[in-house]
């Protein structure tokens, strides 16, 4: 299990000086179990969470209770930066945790205002924090670049073909299993199932045709067994695999 020391927030800090730098930013650790809200709806943040082990999905309800993933967090992650940033009056998020998760939370404003003679501890840890917030925007941007394709297919094949470059491999698995991979691409999970199926079913005639092409692999077959969700380790807490061919 690792500590506060080893995460990007504390990169560049000598390990001596995080107990200094937790006590100065008033840090304070929580654990949850599978199923539990690491923070709600209409909370008013002023708490920045790191997550120390385990999982959570940032996830977002419309008004009539239908729910989208608007992100994962993992060991190390970040979560309600943005929000404890900016003076919103409350959350319209909230975050569960997936498995038995360790949080610990830091003071937003003592990280973001270091007094005159701060040590420099302070000054990397703010760049870090500045540095990874940068990339929860990024993270935000992709998903918005999945989500604003005009039909289900096309946001299919744009976020698997995101995971694809990302793994750096034609074989690959995504975290989220069928339910949460839908809610995350904000689509109906019936209609995403026949746009799985539907490449699954074509991929030998396309293979055969020398055309590169996206599939899960659905279907059993010579190369393949698509795992299902409750045979994968649980470090993946569900989710798909998947092969370019």
């Amino acid at each position: 299990m690792m500590e506060p020391a080893e995460f990007s927030l504390f990169g560049g800090v000598d390990p001596g000086e995080v107990p200094k730098l937790l006590a100065r930013f008033d840090a304070h650790e929580e654990s949850f179990e599978k199923g539990e809200l690491l923070f709600r709806e209409g909370d008013v943040p002023h708490e920045v969470g790191l997550v120390l082990s385990g999982a959570l999905h940032v996830m977002q309800d419309d008004f009539w209770g239908n729910a989208s993933i608007v992100s994962e967090v993992g060991e190390g992650d970040l979560f309600g930066a943005s929000s404890a940033c900016d003076p919103v009056p409350a959350l319209d998020t909230h975050g569960l945790a997936l498995v038995p998760t360790r949080a610990l939370y830091l003071d937003t404003g003592r990280i973001l205002n270091p007094p005159p003679g701060a040590p420099a501890c302070h000054v990397r840890a703010l760049a870090n924090f500045a540095r990874m917030l940068a990339g929860k925007y990024a993270v935000l941007n992709r998903k918005i670049t999945h989500t604003a394709k005009r039909t289900t297919r096309g946001k299919v094949l744009s976020y698997l073909s995101e995971q694809a470059a990302l793994a750096g491999s034609d074989l690959f698995a995504i975290p989220f299993n069928r339910q949460q991979l839908a809610d995350y691409l904000e689509v109906d999970r019936a209609a995403l199932s026949k746009v799985l199926a539907r490449p699954a079913e074509a991929a030998r005639a396309h293979a055969r045709r020398g055309r590169d092409r996206l599939r899960p692999l659905d279907v059993p077959s010579a190369e393949a067994v698509k795992v299902q969700s409750g045979d994968l380790p649980s470090k993946t807490r569900g989710g798909s695999h998947f092969r370019c061919i």
